[in-house]
């Protein structure tokens, strides 16, 4: 066990460098802070003597309609009831999140075609420790977005004299745990697939399946779209990292510290279970593809 945490800080180490000379990592950063930039300039300019008013802005008029008709009033009135940064904090992340998620996929999958993991493993190293340093790899950087893009918009909250409240707080652990949890259903993907591009497309269609049953469960209305989620969510939420990043939300909005708490040990639960699988799965297919 020792061994294996040492390989995979090795391989964590050596992947952080490659990700920090390459430029995906800055231009997806760099593609936040200025989503970030422009969603807050156009927030402050909808501000007016009577509080925030989207129809003052393009964007958040067309947003906030949008959003409204699919979740209803409430969702939105809940998401901005402290400012724009908890939805400014979803939408600057997402490009990092995406070259990280998608390139370690890929990436993953693309070098056990190739048989470079299986030649990694002939060393004092095997599946496992590969697929946890690359794990770790992405852990690390998206902390280190996450911290950047806060003090990103603590300076924007202070040019724009908006105000950053104990919600986006809340918000940073849920995030990064949910994004270590869809992380590791990546390393899952990787580890079932045959190639880089069967990988991916299991990765994305996992992807598309949570997010259509949280978006699902999360309209308005007694809609057939609805009801189908609901059914479908009823068997499936207890794998979906956004079903208990979904419970973080609504308990710390509703203020049960306890039941926040529980939804953040959920979601690393959930993760070192998937990470379990991953390595069963290697440890039974092995690193070929």
């Amino acid at each position: 066990m020792r061994d294996r945490m040492h390989a995979a800080r090795v391989v964590a180490r050596t992947q952080v460098v490659e990700s920090m000379l390459s430029p995906g990592l800055y231009v997806a950063l760099s593609a936040g802070f200025i989503i970030g930039w422009l969603l807050c300039t156009e927030f402050a300019r909808a501000v007016d003597s009577g509080g925030f008013d989207p129809r003052l802005s393009g964007f958040w008029a067309f947003a906030t309609r949008a959003v409204s008709g699919a979740f209803g009033p409430v969702f939105v009135e809940k998401l901005l009831t402290e400012g724009p940064f908890l939805a400014i904090l979803a939408a600057s992340f997402a490009p990092v999140f995406l070259v990280l998620a998608i390139g370690s996929v890929y990436r993953f999958g693309l070098e056990k075609n190739a048989g470079a993991i299986e030649l990694i493993v002939y060393g004092p190293a095997d599946g496992t420790a590969y697929f946890i340093g690359s794990f770790i790899k992405d852990a690390v950087l998206s902390a280190g977005a996450l911290g950047l893009l806060t003090l990103y918009f603590l300076l924007l909250a202070a040019v724009q004299n908006l105000a950053v409240g104990p919600m986006f707080v809340a918000a940073l652990p849920a995030g990064l745990l949910l994004a270590l949890a869809i992380f590791a259903f990546g390393i899952l993907c990787s580890a079932a697939a045959g190639n880089g591009a069967a990988a991916l497309a299991l990765f994305l269609g996992i992807g598309a399946l949570f997010t259509a049953m949280t978006a699902g469960s999360l309209s308005v209305g007694d809609s057939p779209v609805r009801a189908a989620a609901e059914t479908v969510s009823a068997v499936l939420q207890w794998v979906s990292p956004l079903f208990y990043a979904s419970l973080c939300a609504r308990a710390y909005g509703g203020g049960n510290a306890l039941e926040y708490a529980a939804g953040l040990a959920m979601l690393a639960a959930l993760t070192a279970a998937v990470l379990m699988g991953c390595h069963l799965i290697i440890r039974r297919k092995g690193v070929r593809a």
